[in-house]
């Protein structure tokens, strides 16, 4: 299956995280997308101070779809909503809680104009 060529998917898991990250990212894969991210807080600007905004809008400007996974409450919401103003980039939240475990917090155009 090839749903996912020429897509990218950004990973951006501020949390540890094992079963979850790599289930987004093989399934990713097996669509025919590829996948960029991190799976520590540590390794990205965000340990020199930058916003989960600022975060946001930079890998956007690389990615089609963004799953997060933060300890902030409403991150994955701020996440979308900075996403689009930007280029509507789907932002999906990739939490720990047992009320919500794979929410899609908004829907991209280029998604509805498929």
């Amino acid at each position: 299956m090839d749903y996912a060529r020429g897509k990218i998917l950004a990973t951006l898991f501020f949390e540890p995280s094992t079963r979850t990250r790599l289930s987004f990212e093989s399934a990713m894969h097996r669509l025919g997308g590829s996948v960029i991210g991190f799976s520590s807080a540590s390794s990205t600007s965000v340990k020199k101070g930058e916003s989960l905004a600022d975060t946001i809008k930079t890998v956007e400007q690389y990615s089609d779809v963004i799953v997060i996974r933060h300890p902030m409450e409403g991150a994955a919401r701020l996440a979308a909503e900075v996403a689009r103003f930007q280029l509507s980039t789907p932002v999906t939240e990739a939490t720990s809680t047992r009320r919500r475990r794979f929410s899609t917090c908004t829907q991209s155009r280029k998604h509805s104009e498929r």
